[in-house]
């Protein structure tokens, strides 16, 4: 059977709690900049969305014809693309 422990506080065991509680804190900090992290990388994920569905409208719209007139606008401010 295991023996009980004395009520009493060992005082050596002082350094041992402080040296737990630091480390706990540490994680706890490590834990959150993986959240602020993570959080970052969802916001700029998010824009790059936007810019990618933004580009591929863009395409549609100028493979089908209807963007023709800013097309030919472009070409005659550019002069190799005039041509």
């Amino acid at each position: 059977m295991r023996r009980r422990r004395n009520a009493s506080v060992d005082p050596a065991s002082a350094p041992k709690r402080e040296a737990k509680a630091t480390k706990k804190a540490g994680k706890v900090d490590r834990i959150l900049a993986k959240a602020e992290l993570a959080k970052a990388k969802a916001e700029k994920r998010k824009w790059l969305v936007f810019l990618l569905g933004f580009g591929i409208a863009i395409y549609f719209i100028m493979t089908s014809g209807g963007g023709l007139g800013i097309i030919e606008k472009v070409k005659g401010f550019v002069p190799f693309l005039g041509e």
